[in-house]
């Protein structure tokens, strides 16, 4: 009786310890992610912004420090253009650099945000493939502590 007790309890620890390094593998290939309310998320777990079904994004005070017009522009809080979002997802500076491209997931149900480097830095629900890059951007340029 104690062998079995042992053997359920070693066999229940390894599961516990697999299931806990496949959380911690998953938190890692996502450094951001976007959940279906429009609230972004660090690795962390910590809010940095929100955007708004009207494309009204806040920072994690819930200031708006930009917004999405109809055109796909990224107009911060003072009006000034940033750059332009394409129907696809892409988002392309003031300039016209492309900065991030969005690929959707093998299933379909999430888009994933690459920089130019190829790195993936966002992962968002479909419903939000045409304002995933632009949140990308946010997050590098107005929400990140400038080094």
């Amino acid at each position: 009786m104690k062998t079995i007790r042992f053997v359920i309890f070693v066999a229940f620890t390894m599961l516990a310890a697999g299931l806990n390094a496949t959380a911690q593998g998953y938190k890692a290939q996502f450094p951001m992610q976007m959940d279906t309310a429009g609230v972004i998320r660090d690795a962390s777990g910590a809010t940095f912004a929100t955007i708004s079904k009207d494309s009204i994004i806040k920072n994690s005070q819930g200031e708006k420090i930009a917004f999405i017009d109809r055109s796909g522009n990224l107009v911060d809080a003072n009006g000034k253009i940033l750059g332009k979002a394409a129907k696809n997802g892409d988002f392309k500076s003031i300039d016209g650099q492309v900065e991030y491209i969005v690929k959707p997931t093998a299933d379909g149900a999430y888009c994933e945000v690459y920089d130019k480097a190829g790195k993936k830095v966002l992962t968002v629900p479909k419903n939000y493939k045409e304002q995933a890059s632009t949140m990308a951007y946010i997050q590098k340029q107005m929400c990140m502590p400038k080094k």
